[in-house]
């Protein structure tokens, strides 16, 4: 009797432990289960996060990189059309070379020294460049001297010494270069040049 009692008492202690052994099994799995999909839902999100950061960083370089191209582009034409304004001022330049040809230059040559005499008065010097002494013909208060080297033109100087007008094509087209230069970026591209690119006139730029 007292055998079997304990016999049952011991079937009846391991039944409650496998029930307990099974509950908590069963409760583990589900915490597991749990766990797992909580992991799940948490790296899918760090997936779209990622995912997310990875298509701003892309627009953003590739915003950079359209506005980058945008500049250069802008960049490379306004100097493309720089270099063509430079062009054609040296061709404008160089066929000033041929200008003592025209009839415009003898009237030029003519009004441009009469004036310079009648504010310098008599005595003038009058310089010019070898083969234009016919063009002015006789000057009674004046010296003429063909010592110049250039383009073209005149060079009076007073009597003195102490004053000059400089009506060289040099000069002449210096002194217009910007108005020159404006004209030409009209012609050719249909508007003003800026005011940024305006450039200081001088003998030494051509």
């Amino acid at each position: 009797m007292l055998y079997m009692g304990i016999e049952k008492l011991k079937g009846s202690l391991l039944s409650e432990a496998q029930e307990d052994a099974q509950g908590i099994i069963s409760a583990a799995e589900i915490q597991a289960k749990k766990m797992t999909e909580e992991e799940s839902a948490k790296n899918a999100n760090l997936r779209k996060e990622a995912e997310a950061d990875v298509e701003r960083m892309l627009g953003e370089q590739r915003n950079e990189r359209l506005a980058w191209a945008r500049l250069e582009s802008k960049r490379v034409m306004s100097e493309s059309k720089e270099d063509a304004v430079k062009e054609v001022l040296e061709s404008f330049f160089d066929a000033m070379k041929d200008a003592r040809k025209s009839g415009e230059y003898k009237k030029f040559l003519a009004k441009g020294v009469a004036d310079a005499l009648s504010e310098l008065g008599s005595g003038c010097t009058i310089h010019i460049v070898k083969g234009d002494k016919a063009m002015l013909g006789a000057q009674k208060s004046a010296k003429i001297v063909e010592d110049l080297d250039g383009l073209g033109g005149a060079l009076v100087e007073s009597s003195s010494g102490k004053m000059r007008i400089d009506l060289t094509l040099e000069t002449q087209f210096d002194s217009r270069r910007d108005d020159i230069r404006k004209m030409i970026y009209e012609r050719l591209f249909g508007t003003e040049a800026s005011e940024s690119k305006k450039k200081p006139s001088g003998k030494g730029e051509r």
